[in-house]
């Protein structure tokens, strides 16, 4: 008797979790990140670019981002800015598009105390860079909180974002790029050969082929107005 009891609680449980996962309307979270999205017609902030990259010497820089709605991004710097190619605006661009990608929820996942809803995210066309994106969604506040960016050519991006004040229109005052540095496509202005074992002889990190790009961002001006030749 207490064998079957344990199987029906199982049982019971089971059909809970499936439940809880065929509620989960990934089409309905998704439009909740593209409203906060296209409430910001145009913003500029300053942004700090700190590159941590094991064979790169490269001192911190600051810059200036503009954007301007659908698709115009332009990063302001007078040295040299490491950037992964897609922008800080690529992802929310891509999940704009709702008819160019296939949606569904594929669990959940506590992020620094806040409840998220996964979903993967697939382009109905192989003729984009992007294969594969996971993202962790605060579904309460509409806000990416991580992505796991799978490309074709530059291998697998983990972001992490942080928000502040200006949360309430998605935008975030931090983000991590963690990249494969070995298919992470360096600017030709510092290019090295990534693939050679003198390119960090003095490397003692556990692991040289990862790295990180921590962009702070600050002073936003938001919807304020862009002129067009800033993209020029």
């Amino acid at each position: 008797m207490k064998k079957i009891y344990l199987f029906v609680y199982f049982l019971i449980l089971m059909v809970n979790q499936v439940t809880a996962q065929v509620s989960i309307d990934p089409v309905t979270i998704i439009s909740g990140i593209n409203k906060k999205f296209n409430s910001v017609r145009d913003y500029q902030a300053d942004v700090f670019i700190d590159a941590k990259i094991s064979f790169l010497k490269i001192l911190p820089q600051r810059a200036v981002i503009y954007f301007k709605q659908p698709d115009k991004f332009h990063l302001k710097s007078k040295g040299i800015a490491i950037l992964p190619k897609q922008n800080f605006q690529n992802l929310f661009m891509f999940l704009a598009d709702v008819k160019s990608y296939q949606s569904f929820a594929s669990g959940s996942e506590i992020i620094i105390s806040i409840p998220t809803t996964i979903l993967n995210v697939i382009p109905n066309a192989d003729t984009s860079d992007l294969v594969l994106a996971k993202i962790w969604v605060d579904s309460i506040h509409d806000l990416i909180l991580k992505a796991q960016l799978t490309t074709k050519t530059n291998g697998t991006i983990l972001i992490e974002y942080s928000y502040d004040k200006n949360s309430n229109v998605g935008l975030p005052n931090q983000i991590i790029f963690n990249i494969d540095v070995k298919k992470f496509k360096i600017p030709k202005a510092v290019s090295a050969d990534i693939n050679s074992a003198a390119a960090i002889p003095n490397d003692k990190s556990k692991d040289p082929k990862k790295g990180k790009i921590i962009i702070s961002l600050s002073n936003y001006i938001i919807n304020k107005g862009v002129l067009d030749s800033v993209f020029k």
